[in-house]
């Protein structure tokens, strides 16, 4: 039996890859015939409101986010829809519509939490917090089935607004175990440690940290820090490599994890860590920070280290540590590119959510 399912999918940062793996599992699916609504909050499609300097950004671009979900989905019937949006919740005769599974990375309680290193200030939050609040109970109200990225989630969930648990599966998004995997014909085999860092917003996800520790360190290995960021550095220390303009899933990303080895993301703040999750199926042990669903990717001693937040001298140290410790990282590469296939194989999970799905239609 065939299936009409849609699958409406913020485009942003980390969730591009997400919308990404979801759509070449959900092709490969001949039960289901797929509508896909890629969410891009384009203000810019919308040039009289974006010109307006009363109408804040985030504003504009949530009601490009509601035209462009109304445009993909209104007049064509589903079985049951997929929503992998924050603008959900400002469509609910939509989410109504049919059978809804929601998949999310984190709550909005979590975002106000961890808010203003994202640029969500404490005043909009005051604002916008009883609506939101209201908005985000009837959605989960209303929706069939939620699917959380970590347990971390799940328990937001159901601690900050009383979702029973047999709404709920904590199901790892996952990446393409095929395409990230080690290669080690690629590893340049010149006795230099590669250090990879791949952080769009440099100073929240701890970039700063990692020149820090370019001028200061005292090892006398050969090393090499490549930074993969969307926000232009300059006078870099001698060792240290910018990269710009790289996509998501791209050739050019996949050949510098393979290149590399130790991948390191220091984030201040952040719910999960797709991109600790491409390193670890590319065989390589990963040094990332001790918050949110972070702690359920990496498992510490074993396939990497955790870190406290904002903490330099323990990242320093860890770092010194793992590039003058081959043994180590040959053993961390192994248990990496192992939990990965086992843990977060992108083309197992969704299946996984797809099959729920085609449960709740039935139900």
């Amino acid at each position: 039996m065939k299936h009409n399912f849609a699958f409406v999918l913020d485009q942003q940062v980390g969730l591009r890859t997400q919308s990404l793996n979801i759509e070449r599992v959900v092709r490969g699916d001949d039960s289901i015939l797929p509508t896909f609504v890629p969410v891009r909050y384009a203000s810019a499609e919308l040039p009289l409101l974006a010109r307006l300097p009363c109408v804040p950004k985030n504003v504009s671009g949530t009601m490009a986010g509601i035209r462009e979900i109304r445009s993909g989905l209104v007049g064509k019937k589903q079985d049951g829809v997929l929503w992998a949006t924050w603008a959900a919740k400002s469509v609910p005769d939509l989410v109504s519509s049919a059978p809804a599974c929601l998949l999310m990375d984190m709550t909005p309680v979590q975002m106000e939490r961890m808010g203003a290193l994202y640029g969500y200030s404490q005043s909009r939050a005051a604002f916008l917090g009883g609506w939101k609040r209201r908005a985000t109970a009837r959605l989960y109200q209303q929706s069939a089935h939620l699917f959380a990225w970590s347990e971390w989630v799940a328990q937001s969930l159901r601690d900050d607004y009383g979702v029973s648990d047999e709404k709920i599966t904590t199901v790892a998004p996952g990446v393409d175990v095929s395409l990230f995997r080690p290669t080690p014909e690629q590893k340049p085999g010149d006795g230099v440690v590669r250090l990879l860092f791949v952080g769009g917003d440099f100073e929240r996800k701890g970039g700063d940290m990692l020149l820090r520790w370019a001028r200061q360190t005292r090892t006398t290995i050969p090393w090499e820090l490549h930074l993969v960021t969307r926000d232009v550095q300059t006078d870099l220390p001698a060792g240290v490599f910018a990269h710009y303009g790289i996509t998501n899933n791209s050739p050019e990303l996949v050949r510098l994890y393979q290149r590399s080895d130790l991948f390191v993301l220091p984030t201040r703040a952040d719910c999960y860590s797709l991109v600790a999750i491409e390193a670890m199926a590319s065989g390589l042990p990963v040094v990332c920070t001790d918050l949110g669903g972070i702690p359920e990717i990496v498992a510490e001693g074993e396939t990497g280290m955790l870190i406290p937040p904002d903490n330099f001298d323990e990242l320093a140290m860890r770092l010194d540590c793992l590039v003058e410790s081959p043994n180590l990282r040959a053993r961390m590469s192994q248990a990496a590119r192992a939990r990965a296939l086992s843990c977060f194989d992108a083309g197992h999970n969704i299946g996984h959510i797809l099959t729920r799905m085609r449960k709740e239609v039935a139900a």
